[in-house]
């Protein structure tokens, strides 16, 4: 329970200040952090607007030890953000959280969200490692019973260089792609009738996903399989679009 407990303060990482732009995903319904430690962040890219939406499940209860050797299951109160360290020094990201008792503040049982967003520069490129102080409230007790620190999350930003790949995002046909970032899939739209392959590439230039049947000049492309991250589209040898998968 304990490692559950972890996990739930972690999803507060990003959390801070005010209202946020961001709704819980309906999908998760058991208690942790989504995306979870193993899977992380989407990496951003210099120039482009970068956004992670982390939505947060927090138990209803948990097992502690009021009273050394006598563990007992007691409600969770809430579980609050008191200390954000480790994005850009630039500003150039922020984050906010959205939860029914308002700012940083999750109840149990409660699902909330917190976004980071915003337009790295040349000055945020690097790693960013971050590092949230969490307090956490139970049992109706008015102060913390413990506080944890989530170190074991950062935010890549990459050079403008490396994510174009060095592949050519002009000329070409002239298609289009929706959403972006997409969670699960991509459409195209405007693609050539003599069109032979789609082909989707990963940031190294390794081609993760090819499609040789096309059959209209509209194609939905499932992408849940692939990792969160920056990938690019490319009709034949003709035009590139970077898109974002999360």
């Amino acid at each position: 329970m304990k490692k559950l407990l972890l996990l739930t303060c972690a999803v507060l990482l990003n959390i801070a200040a005010a209202n946020a732009q961001c709704t819980p995903d309906p999908q998760y319904t058991s208690p942790g952090i989504y995306p979870d430690s193993a899977t992380g962040f989407v990496s951003g890219c210099e120039g482009m607007p970068y956004e992670e939406i982390i939505t947060n499940v927090v138990p209803v209860d948990t097992l502690v030890e009021l009273i050394p050797g006598f563990p007992t299951t007691v409600a969770f109160d809430s579980i609050v953000i008191v200390d954000f360290q480790g994005l850009p020094a630039s500003g150039n990201l922020t984050y906010a959280c959205s939860s029914t008792l308002g700012g940083c503040s999750f109840a149990g049982g409660e699902a909330g969200c917190v976004v980071i967003q915003g337009t790295p520069d040349a000055s945020d490129v690097g790693t960013h490692n971050l590092a949230i102080t969490v307090d956490v409230y139970v049992g109706g007790i008015p102060t913390a019973s413990t506080s944890e620190v989530i170190d074991w999350y950062s935010i890549v930003i990459d050079p403008a260089s490396s994510c174009t790949s060095g592949l050519d995002e002009t000329g070409g046909d002239q298609f289009t792609l929706y959403p972006n970032p997409a969670e699960t899939s991509l459409t195209l739209d405007g693609i050539n009738p003599s069109a032979s392959s789609i082909t989707i590439t990963n940031i190294n230039g390794q081609v993760v996903k090819m499609i040789t049947d096309i059959k209209s000049d509209s194609e939905e492309i499932n992408i849940s399989q692939l990792e969160n991250g920056i990938y690019f589209v490319q009709i034949d040898s003709g035009k590139v679009i970077r898109f974002v998968k999360k």
